[in-house]
């Protein structure tokens, strides 16, 4: 089945961590067997995000639910879900809270979404704290003096119910939280701080809470059937998945592969098979309706055609957001140890 020269490329290729960047050509196809279960394409949902709500007074409230909602948009948007118009949401915020409530959605027709995303802001607090200036001596005897300075910390906790439309039935529920740290020198021991200095504070722990949440994206990931395999000297082995930019898979997202089989009472099990990222070529790799996988030969060996796709956006960061690099270490930590 599989061609053996190219084995040891293509581990290599997985095991020093440097991404394929290549799609195989036509004539490196491989023959597949066929799943007994095979999958289907997740069909692309529609989503609607009601304003952020808040229910107490505080200075920066605008901030922070403009904040929240431009990300928590922004989360839709990144797995190729379609996202109902602000301008609706707004118009149906009150009739659907309020369906929230009684559990019904009374709509005629077609519903205008298939999900109903609801966030309300809980806590949101600013803590300071003011460090005296004090001198000390290094081994060599010099002395230094660390000036005197004051520490803020915004914290904000948000809860967000995703609902089917139109029956109300809660799917999921997530909790969110963000922070964001400033320190400046001042000998002043009350720690000041401007409303503009609070307003930016609060606005970026907001966009952190959501930023470093996943379980939106994840509950919207894309999913499609394996379709075919490839194997080539430089690029390894690789498999074409039934979504592309349709869903708006990009180069190098990682991808989890899963297989169903009946057993004997007719049930329907599904097992966890490995894992992939697609080819890092946005040209090549991620067409409209599908996508190139680099997978490694441990995988290539199990897959079948029909099996399952699951593509995973992942926490987006700028090379130069230190935070959002470690956070996205953390969750990759947690992935890995299966937490």
């Amino acid at each position: 089945m599989f061609k053996p020269t190219v084995i040891a490329l293509g581990l290599t290729a997985v095991l020093s961590g440097c991404s394929v960047t290549e799609v195989c050509p036509p004539t490196a196809n491989v023959d597949l067997p066929k799943s007994s279960v095979p999958a289907k394409s997740s069909a692309s949902v529609k989503v609607i995000v009601l304003p952020v709500e808040i229910s107490y007074k505080d200075a920066t409230a605008s901030r922070m639910k403009a904040a929240m909602l431009n990300k928590l948009e922004g989360q839709v948007l990144a797995t190729g879900t379609k996202l109902i118009d602000r301008h609706v949401a707004k118009k149906l915020n009150k009739e659907i809270r309020l369906a929230e409530k009684s559990g019904r959605y009374n709509n005629k027709g077609v519903p205008i979404a298939d999900y109903a995303v609801i966030t309300e802001i809980n806590s949101s607090d600013l803590s300071r704290a003011f460090t005296k200036r004090r001198t000390y001596k290094d081994k060599d005897g010099d002395y230094h003096t660390i000036p005197a300075s004051c520490s803020f910390r915004a914290e904000v906790t948000a809860n967000a119910k995703v609902y089917a439309l139109p029956s109300m039935k809660l799917v999921k529920r997530i909790e969110l939280k963000g922070d964001e740290s400033a320190k400046n020198e001042t000998n002043n021991s009350r720690c000041p701080i401007n409303q503009s200095s609070q307003n930016t504070m609060a606005r970026t722990a907001s966009e952190r809470a959501v930023k470093y949440s996943m379980e939106l994206q994840e509950m919207l990931a894309a999913t499609a059937p394996v379709e075919a395999m490839r194997q080539c000297e430089k690029s390894g082995y690789m498999v074409r998945i039934g979504a592309g930019t349709n869903r708006n898979v990009q180069p190098k997202a990682d991808v989890d592969f899963s297989q169903s089989i009946k057993n004997s009472r007719g049930e329907i099990e599904t097992f966890t098979l490995g894992k992939g990222y697609i080819v890092n070529n946005k040209h090549d790799a991620v067409k409209p309706n599908y996508s190139w996988v680099s997978i490694d030969e441990e995988l290539a060996q199990k897959i079948h055609a029909g099996d399952s796709a699951t593509v995973h956006t992942g926490i987006q960061c700028a090379l130069a957001d230190i935070d959002c690099q470690l956070e996205k270490a953390k969750n990759k930590v947690k992935e890995t140890a299966g937490l």
